[in-house]
């Protein structure tokens, strides 16, 4: 009886699909999220580069911390600086841990350096979020990844005299 019981289970077949799906969908998965997760890292860098060139347009116009853009709200402007790259990372500002946004500016009152170059370097920490994708590329699940750009433009100061005065309001 014995015998013949296990030559009956022997030929079932009823399970066979199942465990060959189940031995074959968790390396798919696997795959699935390791290029979804490679997908949305290199997103992420390109997000962080954008957002590194829009701040650096906007420092070359807006920071006027050697006073050579008469018409320009005096100072760094480093918060509209920030700002400006916040709202270039858009949606993605969200998956990122920490934002800092450094400002160089080398122009000066002048005639040699008016124009010198103005550079903001954006470093942001992106966090993995992608099941089994984040463990395999980032390390742990919620690791973080850090990305800096940095781009510069010649600042925008001008020429002329402003409030009567010179170069700075001198």
């Amino acid at each position: 009886m014995k015998n013949e019981t296990l030559s009956k289970l022997h030929g079932d077949k009823r399970g066979a699909v199942l465990v060959e799906f189940a031995a074959a969908f968790l390396p798919l998965m696997i795959t699935f999220s390791c290029f979804v997760q490679v997908a949305q890292l290199a997103t992420a860098k390109l997000v962080v580069k954008h957002s590194a060139v829009v701040g650096a347009r906007a420092a070359a116009v807006i920071t006027n911390a050697k006073g050579n853009t008469p018409d320009q709200k005096k100072g760094e402007n480093n918060a509209d600086v920030t700002a400006g790259v916040r709202a270039a990372m858009g949606p993605w500002a969200k998956t990122m841990d920490s934002v800092a946004v450094t400002i160089k500016d080398d122009s000066s009152c002048d005639d040699d350096g008016q124009y010198g170059l103005v550079s903001v370097t954006v470093k942001a920490q992106y966090r993995c979020s992608v099941p089994f994708g984040s463990r395999l590329l980032c390390g742990a699940f919620h690791a973080t990844r850090n990305f800096e750009q940095t781009y510069g433009f010649p600042h925008q100061g001008a020429r002329y005299k402003g409030d009567g005065g010179s170069c700075g309001g001198k």
